[in-house]
Parts: C-alpha cells; sequence; structure tokens
C-alpha cells in the first residue's frame, strides 16, 4: 500500500508514529531470523509440515467461529480484504487499495482482479458484500467478529471490483479491523457446506477436521501472492494441524519428530529448552501475543451495580487480593511484563500515562470484602482449559480471594462450556485473555465500548466517558493523539474495574531447525501474514 493509495494522509502518520516508537520493539525481537536472511536460500516447493498448537476452533463456521490466527490451524484457511505484515502494520490482501473520505464516514476498497475462493468463485465486490452482511447479522456470527463491523452502517458496489463502507460514525481505523482475523471472507456460493466443509479464500484449502485431533490443509495453488520473484506462495504442499492442549506434550512431540513447529514452549521450559537444544531446534520469541486478564461480571450478580449496590466495592476487594508479582513469577516464570493496560512496551500504542489498578494489599481486601453487601457469598471464577496460563492464573486468583476471606470456587471449563457460561452471565470472574490488537480501536472499541457486541455479551462495562473518548479517538488521525487518549481509558477501567489487567502474554515458537525453512513469526503471533510466515516455509528432507 502506498501512500497514493491512502491519500487522505493515514498512513504516513502511522509510519512516522511507528518509526518513532518502535525501537524496544525492534531490541524486543532482536535475534529472531528475519524474512530477508530466510530469502538467502533458495526456497524448495513442496512437503507438508505438521503444526502442534495449543488451541483449536469451537467449529468451521469462520464468521460464526472465532479463529484465532496464532493457535488455530484452521487460520490457513482465512483470508481478507486487508493483510499485515511482520509489524503488524495493514497490508493488501484481496483489496489491493483503499482510500477514507475526508470526513472518514465513507472506506471505498479496491478488489484486486483475478482473486478466487477456494472453490473458483471470482471474488468480486458482491460477494464481499454478501459477507459483511453476513457478519453483520446476529445470527450468523461471532459478536467479536460482528463488533468490528458494528460502525458500518451499509456497504454498496460501485462495480464489480470496489466495494464502499458507509459508516454511522468516523472511523480512522476500518482498514486495519479489516484484517482476516477476524473478517474473513467465505464462497457465497458454499455457504450450505460452512459447518462441514467451509471454502473460504486463504492461502490453505480446507481438506479435514477433527476437533482437537487434526486438522488437515492443502496448499490453494491459486491464492492471490507471489514471493519477490513471482512463484506462487504457499511454498507448501499442505499444513496438518494437531491441537495439543498440554505444552509439554507438544514440546515432546517436537522433541522425537511427530511435530516440525509447535506454537508454545512452557513457561517454565522456555529458558532451558533454548539453552539445551538450541543446536537442533530454532525457537522464534513473542513479546506480546495477547494480555491476561480477569474479566468481572457486570451484566448481573453480586459485581454488578445493577444487582449489589456495593458491586464496586467488592471489585475493589478483588482487585486487592490478586499479587500481580505472584502471577508474574509463578505462572509466567518471571517471562514478559505485568500489566497495567492493554499494551506492552514492546509495543508502539504502550502508554505510561495509565493510572493503575489497585495495588496488591491483603488486609485492604479483607476490610473491603466484609463492609461490602455480598462479601460472604459464594463468587464464581471460570478458566478456559486449553490455555495454561489462564488455568494456572485463575487458581492463583482463586488461593489469593480465599486468603483474603471470599467463598471463592473456581472451575476449569473447555471452550463451549466457557462460551455458554459467558453468554448467560452465570459467572462472577473470568480468568482470560485476549489476542494483540493491530489497533487500539480493535481493543477498546470491540470490548470496554457499552455499545460493542462483544462487551455487551461478557462484561456489560458501561461508562460514558470512556464511550466519548472511544468514539474521539475514532475520529483521530493523530496516531500520538490516540495514544493518549487511549491513556485515559485505561485509567478509567482501571478505577472502575469491569477487568483487572493481569500480565502481558510471551510467546516462544520452536521449530525442528533441519526440517522447518524459511519460516518467521511476526510481531505478535500469527504464523500466516504478507509475504512470509507459513505463507513462505518449506520442508527439508
Amino acid at each position: 500500500m502506498t501512500d497514493e493509495t491512502r491519500n487522505r494522509g493515514l498512513d504516513s502518520t502511522r509510519r512516522k508514529f511507528l518509526k518513532a516508537t518502535t525501537a524496544l520493539a525492534g531490541t524486543a525481537l532482536a535475534g529472531l531470523p528475519g524474512i530477508a536472511m530466510a530469502g538467502k536460500k533458495h526456497p524448495k516447493r513442496g512437503g507438508t509440515l505438521r503444526f502442534g498448537t495449543r488451541d483449536d476452533s469451537v467449529g468451521l463456521d469462520t464468521h460464526r467461529n472465532i479463529i484465532y490466527f496464532v493457535s488455530h490451524p484452521l487460520t490457513g484457511i482465512t483470508g481478507g480484504l486487508v493483510d499485515f505484515d511482520d509489524k503488524m502494520q495493514p497490508k493488501p490482501a484481496v483489496a489491493e487499495s483503499w482510500d477514507a473520505s475526508s470526513d472518514l464516514m465513507t472506506w471505498t476498497f479496491k478488489l484486486r482482479r483475478g482473486a478466487e475462493y477456494h472453490n473458483a468463485q471470482t471474488i468480486d465486490a458482491e460477494s464481499v458484500k454478501w459477507n459483511i452482511e453476513r457478519i453483520k447479522d446476529p445470527k450468523t456470527s461471532h459478536a467479536f467478529t460482528r463488533s468490528v463491523l458494528s460502525d458500518v452502517e451499509r456497504v454498496t458496489v460501485d462495480d464489480k471490483h470496489t466495494i464502499r463502507f458507509h459508516l454511522k460514525e468516523p472511523h480512522a481505523a476500518l482498514d486495519i479491523n479489516l484484517i482476516y482475523y477476524p473478517v474473513n471472507l467465505m464462497a457465497p456460493g458454499a455457504v450450505d457446506t460452512v459447518d462441514t466443509h467451509p471454502v473460504n479464500c486463504g492461502p490453505f484449502k480446507f481438506k479435514s477436521w477433527r476437533r482437537l485431533d487434526v486438522c488437515e490443509l492443502v496448499r490453494f495453488e491459486n491464492f492471490w501472492e507471489t514471493d519477490s520473484e513471482g512463484n506462487s506462495l504457499p511454498y507448501l504442499d499442505g499444513l496438518i494441524g494437531r491441537p495439543k492442549k498440554e505444552d509439554r506434550v507438544r514440546l515432546t512431540a517436537l522433541r522425537t519428530g511427530e511435530l516440525d513447529l509447535i506454537d508454545n514452549v512452557a513457561y517454565a521450559d522456555a529458558p532451558s529448552f533454548k539453552k539445551d537444544h538450541g543446536k537442533t531446534f530454532d525457537t522464534w520469541n513473542v513479546p506480546q501475543v495477547g494480555t491476561a486478564m480477569m474479566f468481572f461480571n457486570l451484566k448481573n450478580g453480586l459485581l454488578s451495580e445493577k444487582d449489589n449496590p456495593d458491586a464496586h466495592l467488592l471489585r475493589q476487594a478483588i482487585a486487592h487480593a490478586i499479587d500481580h508479582e505472584g502471577i508474574h513469577q509463578a505462572v509466567f516464570n518471571g517471562i514478559g511484563e505485568i500489566s497495567k493496560g492493554f499494551y506492552s512496551s514492546a509495543s508502539p500504542w504502550h502508554s505510561k500515562d495509565i493510572e493503575g489498578w489497585p495495588k496488591f494489599d491483603p488486609d485492604k481486601a479483607k476490610a473491603l470484602r466484609k463492609k461490602a453487601k455480598g462479601g460472604d457469598e459464594k463468587f464464581i471464577i471460570i478458566a478456559n482449559d486449553t490455555f495454561p496460563y489462564m488455568q494456572q492464573s485463575g487458581e492463583l486468583a482463586h488461593a489469593m480471594l480465599k486468603d483474603a476471606g471470599f467463598n471463592a470456587v473456581l472451575e476449569i471449563l473447555p471452550s463451549p462450556v466457557m462460551l455458554e457460561k459467558q453468554n448467560k452471565g452465570d459467572y462472577h470472574i473470568d480468568s482470560t485473555a485476549n489476542s494483540f490488537r493491530l489497533d487500539p480501536d480493535g481493543w477498546y472499541g470491540r470490548n470496554i465500548l457499552s455499545t460493542a457486541p462483544e462487551n455487551r455479551r461478557r462484561i456489560g462495562y458501561k461508562n460514558e466517558k470512556a464511550d466519548q473518548i472511544i468514539l474521539a479517538a475514532r475520529k483521530e488521525r493523530d496516531p500520538a493523539k490516540r495514544r493518549l487518549m487511549y491513556a485515559d481509558v485505561e485509567t478509567l477501567v482501571n478505577r472502575d474495574l469491569p477487568m483487572l489487567y493481569t500480565h502481558f502474554v510471551p510467546l516462544m515458537m520452536a521449530g525442528n531447525r533441519a526440517r522447518v525453512k524459511g519460516y518467521d513469526v511476526s510481531y505478535s503471533g500469527p504464523w500466516s501474514y504478507t509475504g512470509a510466515g507459513m505463507r513462505r516455509t518449506w520442508i527439508e528432507g
């Protein structure tokens, strides 16, 4: 994407911002094998890579289910209007260029000619319009995905290769929010088989899937992207995803040759693994794959002002009971950073101008709990059984709350049950995390804004001042000013406590050096992105 295609100046301001603020991110990633280095060897087309992941999607419909671009094998089938590079900046994909009106109320996307879905159906403006309208429909989409399009009033087709987004309110970051995670495109003509055989437009085509067992993908021969020499991507013949929840099970499978690449080495094993096996396995460090936190249920129950006048007092008591340093050491083995906001110091969106959450103070926690109405009642903590750090953080929070006198119980649950609990508001505290967002609106606009579907589904937080700032930030073109605005939102969040930030989630991938060639991971962990990752990987031997 060039300044000519972004003639409203959005791209130039982002580049200036990144140039001034990403020195630390570069330091954090120093030593990783870069794309240029990978390009020194001539790629060998072919081979099937066996990829061990922590998680898997709940279902195959990529609009109805979250397809997480770090730990879901199904990520390989997904593609969208906008892609991103290794620094998580927007890049052309199905849309080869785009432009925003001066008032940021209309965005026009020019589609790439010749791009296809996996069934050879042409990706034209009408099919993109169909996708956007399907995602906007609550009956056919996940709230997380739908939140991205909450400000889209309608989409119109100018011609076969031009589509316009007409917004309800100005939005300076619509393009970044339209990346394939989560706004991915599927073939309208194959919607009837979406739950058994999805047809999308990513670098790999769907072959078969058994949840939490195996996912088989094959190369999409007509994928739109090529390398610098004009060779079509991806290089691999196929990808076999092997979801394995337990970190050490994945690591053992890598060491014994059952897998070629794994998406995360356990924090307790990472330092010794790199030291003991660095000659055999490559490792890739990611400074922030996401942010861990405790979501509080403000929709109903003890922590909701609707049902309890002392709900905020109870949330303060809980916050004072949580030892962040304890989580840092016990869960993350001292790796990474404690979080007071959504973005770590490795991110260009990090801000020091944030008022932190209530500090760890067990005595104050006990006093506030005794004072507040409902302080002696049962508190349900839920945690997903897929990601160990969520479960372990939940276990620590449970112990800390028990020490402060709370009648707390912990439930470790599989993803489908977690989803049902969240939808019903059948919990008080959710030990969870959210993946990195390329633009802050992807976090604040989907999880903090009171009208966002995902906020309404999971938390139920409403603060008029926070809403005003988030909506104003959407109209602001200067990223540096937006960063300060979001710092004000974080301060409100840390005061109101709809959630309690705990830790930035680091990640270390590992792969068989002799077999896996050309691979490189992006800034926050996705393994499929512009001109790199799994698209440029090949297998030796």
